[in-house]
C-alpha cells in the first residue's frame, strides 16, 4: 500500500468511526443540546465539524437558522459542503475565524476544543462574536466509550482505557475555569448515555477494540485476550455500549 492508498485509507476509517459514534450514541448529542435552553437561533457554528456529525444535529434542531461548519481539513470540507452546509476553512489555533455579519447565536464545540494549542485566546474570541444571549456548547467524551459487559471482558476493556490514558489519549484539562476566564457563566453538567445493541452498535465496538490493540503497553495476556477479542464476531460478545460525557453550557456573563 503506497502513502496515498494508505491516507485514503485512514481518512475513510476516520469518517466511518465519527459517523458510527454519532450513530450510536446519538441520544448523548442530543441531550446535550437540550442542556443549552436555546429554542431558536439565526446563526449557529459546528465548530471542528469533521463529518457533520454537530451540524446535522443543528440542522434538524434549528431548520430556520443558518449553520455553518468549520474545520480546516480539506476533505472533511468538501463532504460538509456536498451535505449542503456553509463550510469555513479555518485554522482555530489562528482563533476564531469571521464567521458572519450578524452575532453568532449558538456555538457547539463537541470533542473539538482539545485540540486547540491555545484554547484560552479562542474562547475569549468565541465570547466577543456571540449576541448578547448567545450561547456556547463544549463537549467531551468523559472516558473512552464502552462496550463489553461480561465482566472479565469489562475489566479488561477498564484496563485498556487506563493504558490508553497513560498514553495520553482523550486528554483535555477541564475547561471551566478557562471558560469563566473568557467571560462565560458555567454550568457542567456530567452525562452518561447507554445506547442499544444495533448493528452500528456492534461496528463501533469492533471499531474501538481494534483501535485499543494498537496501544503500545498492553501487558502481553490483555494483548493476546484483545486480539482474540477482535477477532470474534460481536455477534458472540455481550455488548452494553456506553458513553460518558462532560457538557459545559456557557452563556455571556453579565
Amino acid at each position: 500500500m503506497n502513502r496515498y492508498t494508505h491516507a485514503q485509507s485512514a481518512n475513510h476509517e476516520l469518517r466511518r468511526a465519527l459517523d458510527l459514534d454519532a450513530e450510536v450514541f446519538e441520544a448523548g448529542l442530543t441531550a446535550a443540546l437540550d442542556l443549552s435552553g436555546v429554542t431558536d437561533a439565526r446563526v449557529v457554528v459546528d465548530l471542528g465539524a469533521g463529518t457533520g456529525t454537530g451540524s446535522r444535529l443543528l440542522r434538524e434542531r434549528f431548520p430556520e437558522a443558518e449553520v455553518i461548519a468549520v474545520d480546516n481539513d480539506p476533505e472533511m470540507l468538501g463532504l460538509l459542503e456536498s451535505h449542503g452546509f456553509t463550510s469555513v476553512a479555518a485554522d482555530l489555533d489562528q482563533g476564531f475565524p469571521h464567521i458572519s455579519e450578524q452575532p453568532v447565536d449558538l456555538v457547539w464545540a463537541a470533542s473539538s476544543l482539545h485540540h486547540v494549542t491555545e484554547p484560552a485566546q479562542l474562547l475569549s474570541e468565541i465570547r466577543n462574536a456571540l449576541a448578547p444571549r448567545g450561547t456556547l456548547v463544549v463537549v467531551e467524551l468523559a472516558t473512552l466509550p464502552t462496550f463489553l459487559s461480561a465482566p472479565e471482558h469489562a475489566a479488561l476493556e477498564q484496563r485498556c482505557h487506563e493504558a490508553a490514558e497513560a498514553q495520553g489519549w482523550n486528554q483535555y484539562e477541564d475547561w471551566t475555569n478557562t471558560l469563566e476566564d473568557a467571560g462565560f457563566t458555567v454550568t457542567k453538567t456530567a452525562q452518561s448515555t447507554r445506547a442499544p445493541v444495533t448493528a452500528a452498535a456492534r461496528e463501533n465496538a469492533q471499531h474501538w477494540l481494534a483501535r485499543l490493540l494498537r496501544l503500545e503497553n498492553l501487558a502481553a495476556e490483555d494483548r493476546a485476550v484483545l486480539t482474540h477479542l477482535v477477532g470474534t464476531s460481536t455477534e458472540d460478545l455481550v455488548l452494553e455500549p456506553r458513553a460518558n460525557r462532560i457538557i459545559w453550557v456557557c452563556t455571556a456573563a453579565e
